[in-house]
């Protein structure tokens, strides 16, 4: 019990010590002395007054304009076809959750809640099942390669290795994806590389997003095609299962991580040696100890006869 208070308390202070040096770190980087309620209502302001001069409009019909104009520009809710709601369902019980889609029912918001608290057990399930699997395989072949190849009789550190390979190997995957995603979407490498790192772990800001697009009026059009093609549900099953592969491998670093902390644990210097306290224990309990000298050695143990009884 108290060995757990300690582990408690030192993976808590931990925890509060980087996300502090964390926040003040963003703090640093992303300040840039910018007021942007104020940048916007400056902007408000001028296209008031502008429309004013020329159109003679009052207060009142330019905040009216102003808000069906915000409605219509903002990003409209998708249609809740069984493409869209696979997209939902993986979204919810990965908790990714970007947001663009939301239940707007008070039926399918009691649905979500239904389904998530069932959903994200059996979902954090198999991610660790398939993380397991993935680093168990990866165990293998480290230890096959090291054995066979390298003729070394007891592979040491194999968790750490294995570790370092799934890390490379997701470092790849993410890279890779957003080298692909980059021009069909027309982000930058950074932001795809971001878009897909905060997908893979879950976190799902939901600031890009690949269905996500300025609503204007000539996309209409497109749009109407896109639904037409028939092919939404195949590619919206494509990437769950693409997405889950990926989810997977970012699983199964964590568990070798976790496992590589484990060997990382220092055993005693001496396993024979015993403290002082458990010598004087052990000498009360046992008074048919007798001390001998050990062979080949200048040091004194203690060497106990039990009676038998």
């Amino acid at each position: 019990m108290a060995s757990l208070w300690k582990t408690t308390f030192l993976r808590t202070f931990g925890f509060i010590a980087w996300a502090s040096l964390s926040a003040w770190l963003f703090s640093v980087v992303e300040h840039t002395g910018k007021d942007g309620k104020e940048e916007k209502d400056q902007l408000l302001k001028s296209l008031y007054i502008s429309m004013a001069s020329k159109y003679n409009m009052t207060i009142t019909d330019f905040n009216n304009f102003s808000s069906i104009a915000h409605e219509a520009l903002s990003q409209p809710k998708p249609r809740w076809t069984y493409a869209v709601s696979l997209e939902f369902v993986f979204q919810a019980m990965t908790t990714i959750g970007y947001g663009y889609i939301t239940p707007q029912t008070p039926a399918g918001q009691l649905l979500c809640i239904f389904i998530c608290l069932l959903g994200i057990p059996i979902t954090l399930l198999a991610l660790k099942s398939a993380g397991e699997l993935i680093a168990k395989l990866v165990n293998a072949l480290v230890t096959k390669f090291e054995s066979k190849l390298l003729k070394r009789a007891q592979p040491k550190k194999i968790e750490m290795k294995s570790a370092v390979i799934l890390f490379i190997l997701m470092v790849t995957l993410i890279v890779t994806n957003g080298a692909l995603v980059m021009r069909s979407h027309g982000w930058t490498f950074l932001e795809s590389v971001y878009f897909w790192f905060v997908t893979l772990t879950t976190i799902g800001f939901g600031d890009y997003v690949p269905e996500k697009r300025k609503h204007y009026l000539e996309n209409s059009i497109t749009e109407e095609k896109a639904k037409k093609t028939g092919l939404l549900v195949f590619s919206s099953m494509f990437m769950t299962i693409y997405a889950m592969i990926g989810l997977c491998v970012v699983s199964s670093v964590i568990n070798s991580i976790m496992a590589a902390l484990e060997e990382l644990k220092f055993p005693r210097a001496c396993p024979l040696c015993v403290s002082r306290k458990t010598q004087d224990e052990m000498n009360t309990a046992l008074p048919n100890c007798s001390p001998k000298r050990q062979e080949n050695s200048t040091d004194k143990v203690k060497v106990c006869h039990l009676t038998e009884m």
